[in-house]
């Protein structure tokens, strides 16, 4: 089969449709993975500082190595930190917004759709298995990440090596399943994008917009909150500005005051609710992307 066939609908078409767009999308694979395995190695050499961290605090006492200044002292090691994660928490999410929408954008501008429409392909499902396909790639490379940037956190927190307050709380809080629900509402935004506009240049710089845009509002209006409501009580202050008063770690909004509100047992509350709230808007992205291209096909 050439990269430009379409297979007939009638021989149960998702399985050859993935197929194709395995095969069409292996080079944007091949570039995300090295783009992970980029990111990754700092965050594995880094691990092992750890143990010097540790030999130099059993050296000249906890209190220097959290206030006086050293090679390897709690306030360097929490920036390495911090910086490995400025890597992980929001750019994955930005860069499957990206590639979905330009990809998008570059089936309509080179007519492929007309291929699919004339050999009774229906458009959702072409275009549904492509975005299913990219998405899923950051998916498991992001997941990867995560768990990566986790197993260095965690060690880091679990030995009190890092610097206490709002750094520690945004290393310990920011990534986790969040972060992976975050490159799939950029790949829906980035299919709207596509979709919508249907021009590569105005779709890349449409989609990481719409994936940042949506992500500041949910962070900043708390709306966790209404999700994991026993962090509620806890939480106390509020920017000024309101919703559009941002602040970020690396390009993810956040809002400290809510990341400082909590302690280690409400990680996975947290996390599982602004998961939901992120997938739910991926969803409405989603079917707005369907709904569109059902719209242009008619």
């Amino acid at each position: 089969m050439s990269a430009t066939t379409v297979p007939s609908a009638t021989k149960s078409p998702r399985l050859p449709l993935l197929r194709l767009a395995l095969r069409q999308y292996r080079v944007v694979a091949a570039l995300v993975l090295l783009l992970a395995i980029r990111v990754a190695a700092p965050v594995v050499y880094h691990f092992g500082g750890w143990a010097e961290a540790i030999a130099l605090r059993e050296r000249v006492g906890s209190h220097a190595y959290h206030f006086a200044t050293y090679v390897s002292d709690a306030h360097t090691l929490t920036t390495r930190l911090l910086d490995d994660g400025s890597s992980i928490a929001f750019l994955p999410a930005l860069l499957s917004a990206a590639t979905v929408a330009v990809l998008t954008a570059r089936e309509w501008e080179s007519r492929s759709v007309d291929l699919a429409l004339t050999q009774s392909v229906a458009p959702t499902r072409w275009f549904s298995v492509r975005w299913a396909t990219v998405a899923a790639v950051f998916v498991v490379l992001t997941t990867l990440l995560v768990v990566l940037f986790q197993r260095s956190a965690g060690y880091a927190i679990r030995h009190d090596l890092l610097v206490h307050g709002a750094e520690w709380s945004t290393a310990a809080f920011t990534i986790g399943p969040v972060t992976v629900a975050y490159t799939v509402l950029g790949a829906a935004a980035g299919a709207y994008a596509g979709t919508l506009l249907r021009r590569t240049w105005a779709a890349l710089i449409a989609a990481p917009l719409l994936t940042w845009l949506a992500t500041a509002v949910l962070v900043r209006s708390r709306l966790v909150l209404l999700v994991d409501f026993p962090v509620f009580s806890k939480v106390h202050g509020f920017h000024p500005g309101g919703v559009l008063g941002l602040t970020f770690y690396d390009a993810l909004p956040q809002d400290v005051y809510l990341i400082n509100s909590l302690d280690s047992g409400d990680y996975w509350g947290y996390q599982i609710a602004s998961s939901a709230l992120a997938l739910a808007v991926a969803a409405l992205l989603g079917w707005a992307a369907l709904r569109t291209l059902r719209r242009r096909t008619a």
